[in-house]
């Protein structure tokens, strides 16, 4: 179901869609996390570190996926937010063909160049055998990780974040129960929980284009009986892919697919200097990350949250409800990270202990519970960042994300070179805080200079009466009007 985010209370609008996302991704990082406890307890902890050294490069597939549908949510919230439900439809067709044919070739690409990236991150070679198994079964599925990526992100645009939440309990269940099949009953070890991801995925992306194909046949009868149009069903769809379409959403999300492509980079480089300090660091990382991605996710919920919001209110030319939409989405994120950032430090030990047992296990679980030490900080950095980051990607303004999401690989791998030979692993910890914070700060900037009120994907159409198309007064209009001009 459709839900316009340009009318109602800024701040109860963003917490009530984030909350089912944040939801989703509970249940997203459950079912990553409980492949690592049936590998870190059942199998050992080389195993462990060979799941977590091959999500690295996995992460890279999906962020690419994620920066794909960043330009998406972009253009369809965008337009949704103008009334444009004919561009809507042929985005969506656009964008899941495109997102389809490109996982396609880069599942054939990474299967190819396995060994060499595992080779990139200094793969010790008693993880290597089960790092490749692992990364090849999850890049064949390759495709399902971006069909449903970019799904989620038309129903997000679109105003609706509960349909996702429901495809992600589904995926999660079966994970879950397939992880322990392929592990404990078929003793399948790393290939069990790579192919269980796998299959959880293809479910979840089926789901999602059952109902979302049902989503646009009600839009399509809806505009039919609107405007009296008699063009069948079929034929429209067949028309729906428009490579003008597919310009301007692939305009809006190379910087973005760029941005996720600089983190992913910086992600691989980070865990080459972790591998440097050996196995038991390796779990102890792949460990302690998990639970960091449970406090960024949940973060990135009310981003996301905000990203939509601001792309339908500057659709609709309410600049103004964008801003308190920042407002409303720093707060409710300062406070999921005070609240989960504490949690870490206070049960850091037991927490990690959850994923490994038996020999070793006391060095893995002191190395991991000192990361989520440093996590706290992390947390109150990504929470600014996010928060502005939120309002210039729904802006359109997503070319300085990209600048300053390479900016901040270089400061941390600069802060990485100086910080690990002086403090161990210690220093990579530092890092990873040093670099959300430099990110944090330049985001934050960019917001309070307000340049991103020009990038807007629709401001080229916007009436120069000051009238909205219903004739009703024109709302928080930027000073100055720049971008695409649609047609009708």
């Amino acid at each position: 179901m459709t839900k316009n985010l340009t009318a109602g209370r800024p701040g109860k609008t963003i917490l009530f869609f984030a909350v089912p996302m944040l939801l989703g991704n509970i249940f997203q990082q459950l079912y990553n996390m409980v492949d690592s406890v049936v590998v870190g307890n059942f199998v050992g902890f080389d195993a462990l570190a060979a799941v977590g050294n091959s999500f690295t490069i996995t992460f890279c597939a999906t962020a690419l996926a994620f920066g794909l549908s960043s330009g998406a949510t972009i253009y369809i919230g965008q337009h949704f937010g103008a009334g444009n439900s004919r561009k809507v439809r042929q985005a969506v067709v656009t964008s899941t063909v495109f997102s389809i044919a490109f996982s396609l070739v880069l599942s054939l690409a990474g299967v190819l160049l396995c060994r060499p990236l595992l080779a990139l991150v200094r793969t010790p070679a008693s993880v290597m055998p089960m790092s490749l198994v692992y990364m090849r079964i999850y890049l064949l599925g390759l495709v399902f990780t971006f069909t449903y990526n970019m799904l989620s992100a038309v129903f997000r645009a679109l105003g609706d974040s509960k349909m996702p939440l429901a495809f992600l309990v589904v995926a999660s269940v079966v994970n879950i129960v397939l992880d322990l099949l392929f592990v404990l009953a078929f003793d399948m070890g790393v290939a069990g929980v790579a192919l269980a991801t796998v299959i959880a995925q293809a479910v979840s992306s089926v789901l999602a284009f059952v109902f979302l194909k049902k989503q646009l046949r009600q839009m399509e009868r809806q505009e039919q009986q609107k405007d009296g149009s008699q063009l069948q069903p079929t034929e429209t769809l067949a028309r729906q892919f428009q490579l003008s379409v597919l310009w301007e959403i692939i305009r809006l999300a190379v910087p973005a697919t760029l941005q996720q492509i600089a983190i992913s980079g910086g992600i691989i480089i980070m865990q080459g200097f972790v591998n440097s300090f050996g196995p038991q660091i390796m779990a102890a990382y792949t460990a302690a990350i998990k639970f960091e991605n449970i406090i960024m996710m949940s973060i990135t919920s009310i981003s996301i949250a905000v990203t939509a919001f601001a792309a339908q209110n500057m659709g609709a030319r309410q600049t103004e409800r964008v801003r308190s939409g920042y407002r409303w989405g720093l707060l409710i994120s300062l406070f999921f990270a005070l609240v989960l950032g504490a949690a870490a430090i206070l049960l850091r030990e037991p927490l990690i202990s959850l994923f490994i047992s038996g020999q070793g296990a006391q060095a893995v679980i002191e190395a991991g519970s000192s990361y989520l030490v440093w996590t706290f900080g992390s947390s109150l950095f990504m929470a600014l960042l996010f928060s502005a980051e939120g309002v210039l990607k729904g802006a359109g303004d997503v070319t300085f994300c990209m600048v300053i999401g390479f900016a901040s690989i270089l400061v941390k791998v600069a802060a990485a070179y100086v910080l690990s030979p002086r403090m161990g692993y210690q220093g990579l910890w530092a890092t990873m805080v040093i670099g959300w914070g430099a990110e944090a700060l330049c985001a934050t900037g960019r917001y309070l200079s307000g340049r991103w009120k020009s990038k807007g994907v629709t401001a080229g159409s916007w009436p120069k009466d000051g009238q909205l198309p219903d004739g009703g007064a024109q709302k928080g209009a930027p000073d100055e009007v720049t971008g695409v001009t649609e047609d009708a």
